[in-house]
């Protein structure tokens, strides 16, 4: 089982708890810990959060209590004397008195169980886990440096897959006799999903395709999405990434796609179907990935502006339509916004006067030390962009025309250099300038073709499109 890392710096705030009258009591025994504290925390998605700490006794006890029932999850109890270190443990929501005893040579391995038939499934499963793991590795060692094709190494591999099918059957067989625990929903999501046999083609081959369709269908059939408990795991979180990652294809258009298909999923429990679209959001939100802003406007526009986003109230859903509004217009394959500004005279320089088959529009500043480090680039490149029928438009962001017109002076650039000195556009907005330099390529009708590049991937970029040679 994968274990999630919790960081030094944990962050503290208020449980999240059942609205009923029976509370909870877990005692934690660690012998080899005294007279210090301990932290209750849990995993959410990617991240885990400290919500009490307790004293534990010279005797290395320490109690987690409190009026109203946890809500489930993976929970972790976190020793800061120790460096943070910490062992994992199962809150069902339906167990509410229980001990944990081990010390600390090796939590799991010496743990001992009073009253919860959860935790110590679970505990069972990861020393099982744990040896089996280390099957593994001996086998791995034996398998260095063999001939993939010779007899020894065969013979290993098979064993690895007789090791393999062996935790898979003991962890079904957990599954089966405990349906109602949380620790078999939380294994069941572990499982990966059973691929069938690829149908025969009528040529007599196997569909090289259908292993890979039917996984994007059917890669969430083991995620129970009616229980909000896995959510306090970080199951849910990698299962939708590696999902969107491995399988659908890296363009704005089938990543909307299968965001409508994870959501869609997800739509069945109010709590999950929150954590996932709002996950979503964050991540094509940050995303540094060419076009994906596209994905974060779309999901805005879907899920947000229809009022399904219940958890926001009114300000902080306008910031989330505010921000989308910002990128939509610069959005790639959106025609680019007019621009009008002027030369070092005051000549208005429209960018729709340009007739280039390409044009590299560049928003910089004289004082930028990234734009010192990006326009010499672009200086090289220049020659090369204007032989294949391109053209630079180099608008300056601020309004220091002294010290712009004598750095043009100095440098001579040989392409067409405008700023707002007339004072009449609103670029700024238009084109979401929140930093310089800021490059983008627009084809021959001034449709944005790339956005937010560096001068290193400017001829790449250009060399790959299907005119590029024309």
């Amino acid at each position: 089982m994968k274990r999630t890392c919790l960081l030094f710096s944990l962050v503290l705030f208020t449980a999240c708890v059942h609205a009923q009258n029976i509370g909870y009591q877990f005692t934690v025994r660690i012998h080899g810990v005294s007279d210090t504290t301990v932290m209750l925390g849990h995993h959410y998605g990617d991240k885990q959060y400290v919500i009490d700490t307790v004293k534990i006794d010279h005797n290395g006890q320490a109690i987690f209590t409190g009026p109203t029932m946890l809500k489930g999850g993976l929970y972790l109890c976190v020793m800061p004397s120790l460096k943070n270190k910490y062992f994992e443990f199962i809150v069902s929501g339906r167990e509410h008195d229980f001990i944990l005893e081990t010390d600390t040579s090796d939590f799991s391995g010496h743990m001992k169980v009073t009253g919860s038939l959860e935790n110590k499934l679970f505990f069972e499963d990861l020393v099982y886990i744990t040896a089996k793991r280390k099957e593994m590795n001996a086998i791995k060692d034996k398998m260095n440096g063999l001939d993939p094709a010779s007899e020894e190494f065969i013979k290993l591999k098979e064993e690895m897959k007789t090791v393999n099918d062996g935790v898979e059957a003991e962890r079904s067989a957990i599954v089966k006799k405990y349906p109602q625990l949380f620790y078999s929903v939380f294994l069941h999501a572990l499982t990966d999903i059973k691929i069938p046999d690829a149908p025969i083609n009528p040529d007599g081959t196997k569909d090289s395709t259908f292993a890979y369709h039917y996984v994007r269908q059917h890669y969430f059939d083991n995620i129970n999405f009616t229980d909000e408990r896995l959510l306090r795991t970080n199951i849910v979180d990698t299962k939708v990434r590696k999902y969107l990652k491995d399988y659908v294809p890296k363009i704005p258009d089938s990543i909307q796609a299968g965001v409508d298909f994870v959501i869609g999923k997800s739509r069945i429990d109010s709590a999950v179907f929150q954590y996932v679209t709002v996950m979503l959001l964050n991540e094509y939100a940050s995303s540094k990935v060419m076009g994906f802003d596209a994905v974060y406007v779309y999901i805005v526009d879907k899920y947000y502006k229809g009022g399904q986003a219940f958890w926001l109230d009114d300000v902080e859903l306008y910031k989330i339509m505010a921000q989308a509004e910002k990128l939509r217009p610069t959005l790639i394959g959106k025609q680019a916004p007019q621009l009008i500004l002027q030369d070092t005279a005051g000549n208005d320089i429209p960018l729709y006067s340009l007739q280039s088959k390409y044009t590299v529009l560049i928003f910089w500043d004289v004082d930028c030390g990234h734009c010192k480090k990006e326009m010499p680039k672009i200086e090289a490149l220049y020659p090369e962009l204007k032989q294949m029928g391109g053209e630079v438009y180099a608008a300056y962001s601020q309004e220091e025309w002294d010290k712009w017109k004598k750095w043009l002076n100095e440098k001579k650039y040989p392409w067409v250099n405008a700023g707002n000195m007339k004072l009449k556009s609103d670029f700024q907005t238009r084109y979401n300038i929140d930093q310089t330099p800021i490059i983008l390529i627009l084809d021959k009708n001034k449709k944005i073709i790339a956005k937010r590049i560096a001068a290193d991937q400017i001829m790449e970029f250009l060399h790959h499109q299907p005119e590029a040679g024309g």
